[in-house]
């Protein structure tokens, strides 16, 4: 089983950080690739995260209204 972490990507070249808005799984949720994880808003913008496999998911990190920086960890996908 492999293991694809999903971090949260550098949208723009100030954006340092953002705020975690709503999630739109959960953990043991199966999902396909290019299904909507979560929402987040940087620099006054609202973006969706989405899968970038299909898997399972994995230790969810942050809830909502939660701020994390570029890089950070937001979930795992396990992958068969």
């Amino acid at each position: 089983m492999a293991r694809h972490e999903v971090r949260l990507p550098q949208l723009s070249m100030g954006m340092s950080d953002a705020e975690i808005i709503d999630w739109y799984v959960e953990e043991g949720e199966e999902v396909a690739a290019d299904a909507d994880l979560v929402e987040i808003e940087a620099e006054k913008a609202r973006q969706m995260i989405v899968a970038p496999h299909a898997g399972t998911i994995r230790d969810l990190h942050g809830e909502s209204g939660d701020v994390i920086e570029v890089r950070d960890l937001l979930c795992i996908i396990e992958t068969a």
